[in-house]
């Protein structure tokens, strides 16, 4: 009833108006029948700023019609002071102020100030994506077809080609769109959009041809002010509008009026144009986007992605790495947060897991609450000796949960005790009570080591499951990234280009026929030609290794028949890493990872050579 009120006085307030500048009769006739239909039309339509004006007609939908009779009561929505040029999208924030000067806010109750057309987070729908090529359905211009990401307009979720690029009347507009395709546009702010040129009866036209609606020499396509005429003064002479120079105000100059004062404007005599790049200098900067490759499409730049050349699956584990991982991957043995379970158990591999007897095989960082730990110390209380007092974490008799004291002078003048007395506080010793030896050799440690000699055990100094006498790079670990990972080095991908003229997705330095799209056919389709089976040949097999081509995932590299995956048609080999004794049965399925199983069908899949005893 309120909302309904105030539209009434609001109408009200119209109407009155009206009558003032049209017949008293007439207009009141007109009221009598327009009332109750802008009344309907009013409460039904959304009006953000109350002013009687519904949103999609109004061009300042956050700013309140004032009515102005003296401004010969244009009703467009905006108060009669407001300053177009200062709001190059409409939508009532100042572009100063505006994130997004140049797009609409779209007022939805979140984030409303910034100018930019946000999406409510609280809206079950938004983060919908049908085609699931990371444009979200509300975003993109084809939800139900998978955007291209070549390059071409690849913000819009539309697989687009290069061809939507032609323009045959070079008037800006692409064919596709353009319902004029060979006549050019004539820029004259009435319908620039559809490609046609056309012009407006009464708007004065310039020797070029294009209107020019004040008359200042400023065609109206270049004119920031088409309805006010330049003064040109010599101050912003550019812009169609008549500017005036820029006066001692608090001594603070902006000559340019882009919200920076002079003395910190790099181009005091050009307006900032507020893009989110370096929107502080008060240059009107254009970001400088690298060309940012993704060979194998998975939507990770390949100078992020440790698997450029493979797509990453995105299963909610390690989505961001650019390979694709599995829960339960082959690399059993890998332990990102070292805290001693391997991520295909830990359910939390990042989170280090922390031994005080609760869910500890789990791999999290479980904690006890106050209902089992009355004194918060993380012992629980049916293991605490002092369950009322908090332990005191000294390396010394820590699990009994008493605030225990060393009582002698192995506690050093920090308060963090050295109970071997080597100088390194427990905190950090991994051996507390065996002094460190200092040889030079991991001697940060605390542990008396002994440094590593060519004898028949195994080392591996760096930690990577790779024994030091295979290991190319024994002092630096090997960071697993499906590139040469048995050798030991943190190694990254070669990658010399990613260009693709051909589009056919293979890049040019590995495509034999870089301007000829590859025909997918089964038969040698890495080499990026559109080759075909030689006549007769049914099952062409090009590597000759007994696996036709359609089978074959390596068509062209020979299987190495070695008892691992000997039916895929790929080289394999084993990975040192993941099994050291060869038997096929990787370290963390193998309970003897440097015995080899023995194949007698007792016991195979422990990866231990069992007999069996008659």
């Amino acid at each position: 009833m309120l909302i309904n009120a105030l539209i009434y006085q609001k109408t009200i307030t119209v109407l009155r108006m009206m009558m003032a500048v049209q017949s008293k009769y007439i207009v009141y006739g007109l009221a009598v029948m327009l009332l109750p239909g802008l009344m309907g039309v009013a409460s039904a339509l959304p009006d953000t700023d109350g002013d009687g004006v519904p949103d999609h007609t109004d061009l300042c939908p956050n700013l309140a019609e004032d009515y102005d009779e003296e401004f010969g009561l244009v009703i467009d929505g905006c108060p009669a002071d407001f300053v177009p040029w200062y709001d190059a999208d409409y939508d009532g924030i100042q572009d100063h102020m505006d994130d997004c000067p140049l797009t609409q806010e779209t007022y939805n109750r979140y984030q409303d100030s910034d100018g930019c057309p946000d999406i409510s987070p609280y809206d079950e729908e938004v983060g919908h994506d049908t085609d699931g090529d990371g444009i979200i359905d509300i975003m993109d211009l084809c939800p139900t077809r998978y955007e291209s990401f070549n390059g071409v307009d690849d913000h819009d979720g539309c697989p687009d080609d290069y061809m939507t690029l032609r323009d045959s009347d070079g008037d800006g507009i692409s064919d596709s769109l353009d319902m004029c395709p060979n006549e050019s546009e004539i820029y004259n702010l009435y319908m620039d959009i559809d490609g046609c040129p056309d012009v407006i009866a009464s708007a004065p036209v310039n020797g070029d041809g294009m209107t020019d609606v004040d008359g200042d020499g400023i065609d109206d396509r270049w004119d920031t002010c088409p309805a006010e005429p330049e003064n040109f003064n010599g101050y912003l002479d550019w812009d169609g509008c008549p500017d005036v120079t820029a006066v001692t105000v608090n001594t603070w100059f902006d000559t340019d009026y882009d919200n920076i004062p002079d003395a910190d404007d790099a181009c005091p005599n050009q307006r900032e144009n507020y893009n989110k790049f370096q929107d502080e200098d008060g240059c009107p900067d254009v970001m400088v986007i690298p060309a940012l490759g993704d060979y194998d499409s998975d939507g990770i730049a390949d100078g992020a992605d440790l698997c450029p050349y493979e797509r990453e699956v995105y299963n909610k584990y390690m989505d961001s790495d650019g390979c694709p991982d599995a829960i339960f991957d082959v690399r059993t043995d890998m332990d990102s947060d070292f805290d001693g379970i391997t991520d295909s158990m830990d359910l939390c591999p990042t989170r280090a897991e922390i031994y005080n007897g609760i869910l500890d095989e789990d791999g999290c960082p479980d904690r006890y609450t106050t209902i089992i730990d009355a004194d918060m110390d993380g012992v629980a209380d049916g293991n605490d000796i002092c369950p009322q007092e908090p332990e005191t974490y000294n390396m010394y008799q820590d699990e009994d949960g008493c605030p225990d004291v060393i009582e002698d002078d192995t506690v050093m003048q920090s308060v963090l005790t050295d109970a071997d007395g080597d100088g390194i506080d427990d905190r950090w010793d991994t051996c507390t009570d065996e002094a460190e030896n200092f040889n030079g050799y991991l001697d940060w440690d605390g542990c008396p080591d002994v440094v590593v000699q060519a004898v028949n055990t195994w080392f591996d100094r760096d930690h990577d499951n790779i024994p030091d006498d295979a290991d190319l790079c024994p002092d630096h670990r090997e960071n697993y990234n499906r590139h040469m990972d048995t050798d030991g080095c943190p190694d990254s991908y070669p990658i010399t280009t990613v260009l693709d003229l051909d589009s056919d997705g293979l890049s040019d330095d590995a495509d034999l026929c870089p301007e000829v799209a590859e025909t997918y056919n089964m038969y040698q389709d890495e080499d990026g030609c559109p080759d075909a089976p030689p006549a007769g040949v049914l099952n062409p097999d090009s590597d000759f290794d007994g696996i036709i081509d359609i089978l074959d995932l390596c068509p062209t590299r020979a299987e190495t028949y070695n008892g691992i995956l000997d039916d895929d048609g790929c080289p394999d080999r084993p990975s040192l890493s993941q099994d050291p004794d060869f038997d096929g049965v990787v370290n963390g399925l193998d309970l003897c990872p440097l015995q080899p199983e023995t194949y007698n069908m007792y016991q195979d899949e422990d990866g231990c050579p069992d007999v069996i005893e008659d």
